[in-house]
Order: C-alpha cells, then structure tokens, then sequence
C-alpha cells in the first residue's frame, strides 16, 4: 500500500526544489480528489432521499472539480510541474470566489477561502508568489464590490497582503533551512564517503597486516565477541574462522583449556586499560604465549581487546626437557659429593691414621669446595623443580625464635670472621607458633643473611620478624653494606643474574639465590621487595600470609 502511494507521488522532476513542490502538489490533488469523491458520494445520497432537481447543478461542480484535479496531476507528473502548480493555485484561488455568494465576497466574511491559495502559493511556487495571490484575491474581491455598486473592503485586501507577509516569512525560513540542511547533507556526505574510503584503505592495509602475521590473532569487542580473525589463528587451532566469528572466548578456547587459564584469559580480555604479555597456557596438546591489548579509537576510547597467540610448543617442551636434565645431573652430582664431603670429614679425624699439617689443609680445601659445589648443585636442583612446577611446600607448624636460631647458627661465623654485629628482633604481636613450610623459609633467610654478610664490609646485619597487620608477617633483612644500584635492581631477581661491580666478582655463585628465593616465596603466596641505596646499605622485606598454629 505505501508503495503504491509512494508511485503516485512520484514525479519526473530532477531538481531538488520542484520535486519537492510538485510532491506536494500531489499529495494537495490527491487529498482534495478522495474529499471531492465522498461529497460526491455525500450528493448522490442526498439527492436520492430528497429528490431534487436543483442538486445535479453540485453534480457537475465536483465532477468538473474532479476532472480539473485530474488534468492538473497529470501535468505534474507527466509534463511540466510548475505550470501544473501554477493553475492550481488558480483553481483553488477561484474556488474561493465561487464557493460564496458575491455579497460575501464584497463583505470580507471569505478572507480565509481567500488565505489557503495565498498560503499555499507561497509553498508550492515561491515565498514571493504570496504577494501576487494577494494582489490576484484583493482584484477578485474588489471586482465583485464594484460589480455590486460597493466600495471595495480596504481592511479586507489589508489583511490578505498581511497574511501574504506571513505566508512570505514563513516560506522564506522553510526554503532557508531546508537549503542549509542540504548543504549540510552535502558536507556529510563528502566526509562520509572521505571516512569510508579511509576505512577502506585502513581495513585493506590492517587485512594485509593480519593475513602476513604468522602468530594467531583475535580481536574482540566490548561484549566479548570475536570479531576478525587471522588465517593463522584458524590454521594454529584446526578450526574454520566462522566456527569463531561472532561468538565468545569459551568458543574460541573450546574444552582443550582448563578453567583456571580460561578465567585468567577472560579476565585479561575484560581489563581493557592495560595491557599483558607472555601468559603461557597450554591449549590442547600445545602451549601458547599469549599478548594482550586494548584497541582504542580515535578518542582514546577502549573499543575491544586485540589477543595475539604465539606457538611455544616446541620451545616449552626444550625447557621441560632441560629441567629434567638439570634435575637428573644435580641429583646423580650429589652422590659423589656427599661421598667425597664424607671421606674428608673422616680424613680429618684422621680415622686412617695421622696427617700432617700440609694434608689437612689440603683436605680442608677439598671439604670448603666440595661444600660449595654442593650448593651449586643444589640451587640447580631446586630451580629445576620449580621451573618443571614439581617443588611441593611442606607445611608445619613451627617456632619463627627456632627458625632465626637455625638461619643464624651457619651465618654467625662468618659475622664474626668480618667483625659485623648479626642480630634479630621478633615483634610482639608475632605468634609464638605458626604454620608454614620451615625448611623453605629457611632456604630464603640463610640465603638472604648470607648474602647480607657477603656484601657488607663494616657495620652490621639485622632480620626483623614483624606483623603489619592480623593476615600478614613480614621479614626484614637489612645491612650496611654497599648497597645495590638502581639500574640493577630489576634483574638481580632473574636466574644466573648478577649485579657486575668488583665486590659481586669476587664472591662465588652462578646468581640463581635470589632468583630461588623469589619464587619460593611467591610459591608460599607472597612477595620480596628491596629497598637499596649506593654506599648505606640494602633491606630485603619479605611478605607472607599469616597463619597461627591454633587456627589449623
């Protein structure tokens, strides 16, 4: 039904302006042709019922209405449109004169039959043409006076070039703002066709971009949805991109991924103010590191999340099987050392008989590096576990004044050796027993401490045991010593790391301490920080969740 209505307003006008007056024009005809058919149909009613003949003279004043309506559509459309609304204007100007009696007229009692043609010529021609439809309608009106041998109603033709000025105002302003909005249409869709060639340019260039990556990548939107992929992406999982398109990370990660790593990647993809590099996962029978990134656009608005997925498949099965191979050489190593720890301790007590003093020496210098080829081999051992994820915490509950005693009973000798004051200090509000795994704590304190020592030249070396609030307790080891530069800091905690100044060369180790530290203390749950300055010294402050014994 609206598109046969949308036909029949058509017309074969191309310029802007008289297409949308002749529309008009149509819409006006069609209206005035259905009011005309029902008062037609209103008559023949009306002269059934009351039969008179005086009525066939309305007959033919709306059948010559309806066919004057019908020629004028079919100029507007077929032929010219603004002869079409010139004559229509003329047709209702002298329905005006016409549909009252000439006494009426002459009166000024007809001022709004006479209003519609001036209003509408302003519309359908030009605001201009309300003037001369004033000018039109006051020569009708004065004609008819003078026909009647009266004077024309000044206050009548007054009023018509008045509503001529309105009709003029209002018309200019429709004519304006309709210009305005189609210059600026015309501007818009200048810089729409610009934006779009741009995005054109810009998703060309970016599909070129993504088709030569050879990493997987994804990019989601706001909702979590998948809305591009790589064909490296589709490639690295076996699957067609719209099995991926349009749907979720559960789809993309499928069931291959376990839900610890599916709620981290989920989580990932909802920060979209930060950005994350190298979480490793495996998916399937293979790992992925995984990158992630905010898109913004050009207002610095966050709009999805770009993933990129790199296959360390092959590089994480190297590392496990370095891991296995340092775990199986460190623990055949300690074998033969303990052997030849155990032969010199006997040697010593001279248990095969006497030696000289030349041969103890000698056997004190095999014990001494014997002792540190196994903590070498040990260190090697435990980062290799840790590393393979195989290292397990033994929990038990302990006294934290036992565990100073045992850090400090190998350290006080080397204290003294150097004329450093070795003390402790337990806050407290620190429980009198607690749980956690004693050994590794251990491991971290002596390691600490002996560091400590190592690099202090005067002064003093403290371990403070304190809680900072009810959840936690913290191990402060402070010393006086050189102090760590800055520019170091960062890396002292990485494997086989070591800071490179003439006190660090001069003491033995591979740098693998700190870094097991470290991750053992993360394994309890917990965290290391350093405070360092050149030439006062360092403080190691280890946090650690707190759990009293008589809470097991």
């Amino acid at each position: 039904m609206i598109k046969l209505i949308q036909q029949f307003l058509d017309t074969s006008a191309t310029d802007p302006d008289d297409r949308r007056r002749s529309r008009l024009l149509n819409v006006l005809l069609l209206s005035l042709f259905f009011f005309s058919f029902i008062g037609l149909l209103a008559t023949f009613a009306y002269d059934i019922v009351e039969s008179d003949p005086s009525i066939r003279t309305l007959y033919v004043g709306v059948l010559s209405m309806m066919a004057g309506i019908g020629g004028i559509y079919l100029i507007n459309r077929y032929g010219s449109g603004s002869l079409a609304r010139v004559l229509f204007v003329l047709l209702i100007t002298a329905m005006a004169a016409l549909i009252d009696e000439p006494q009426q007229v002459a009166e000024g009692r007809s001022l709004l039959t006479f209003a519609i043609p001036i209003t509408i010529s302003s519309v359908l021609l030009h605001p201009s043409a309300s003037f001369g439809l004033a000018a039109l309608s006051s020569a009708i009106v004065s004609f008819i006076a003078f026909r009647l041998g009266w004077i024309p109603n000044l206050f009548a033709i007054i009023t018509l070039f008045v509503v001529a000025f309105v009709a003029w105002i209002s018309a200019r302003s429709l004519e304006r703002s309709l210009q305005e909005v189609r210059t600026l249409n015309a501007v818009l869709d200048q810089r729409v066709a610009e934006r779009t060639r741009e995005l054109a340019e810009a998703l060309n260039e970016n599909q070129a971009i993504l088709e030569g990556i050879a990493d997987g990548v994804a990019v989601f939107d706001n909702t979590g949805q998948v809305t591009m992929v790589n064909p490296a992406i589709v490639y690295l999982l076996g699957r067609p991109a719209e099995e991926i398109v349009g749907r979720g990370v559960d789809a993309l990660l499928g069931e291959t991924v376990n839900a610890e790593n599916r709620e981290v990647i989920r989580s990932l993809l909802q920060s979209r103010e930060t950005r994350r590099a190298g979480f490793r996962f495996d998916w399937g029978r293979k790992t992925f590191s995984a990158s992630f990134a905010p898109v913004l656009n050009d207002a610095g608005i966050a709009t999805g999340v770009v993933a990129v997925f790199h296959d360390v498949t092959r590089e994480a099965e190297l590392e496990r099987m370095k891991s296995r191979f340092v775990a199986m050489v460190s623990h055949e190593l300690r074998t033969p050392l303990n052997a030849i720890l155990g032969y010199a301790d006997m040697l010593k007590e001279t248990i095969y008989g006497a030696l000289s003093e030349k041969q103890l020496d000698v056997v004190g210098r095999i014990a001494a590096n014997a002792k540190r080829q196994s903590v070498l081999v040990n260190d090697l051992l435990d980062q290799s576990q840790i590393e393979a994820g195989t290292l397990a915490l033994c929990v038990a509950p302990f006294k934290p004044i036992d565990l100073v005693d045992d850090a400090f009973a190998g350290m006080a000798v080397l204290a003294q050796r150097k004329g450093l004051a070795l003390t402790h200090h337990i806050a407290d509000n620190v429980p009198p027993l607690v749980l956690a795994d004693r050994q590794r704590l251990h491991q971290v304190l002596a390691n600490l401490v002996n560091n400590a020592i190592k690099f202090t030249e005067k002064g003093s070396v403290e371990l403070r045991i304190l809680r900072p609030d009810a959840e936690h307790w913290t191990f402060e080891i402070a010393d006086t010593g050189a102090g760590i530069p800055a520019e170091v800091r960062q890396d002292i905690f990485e494997p086989f790391r070591r800071a490179d100044d003439s006190l660090t060369r001069r003491e033995i180790g591979v740098g693998l301490g700190l870094s097991i530290a470290k991750q053992l203390v993360t394994l309890m749950g917990g965290e290391i920080l350093l405070e360092s300055e050149v030439g006062r010294g360092s403080t190691f402050t280890i946090l650690l969740p707190l759990t009293p014994a008589d809470k097991e």
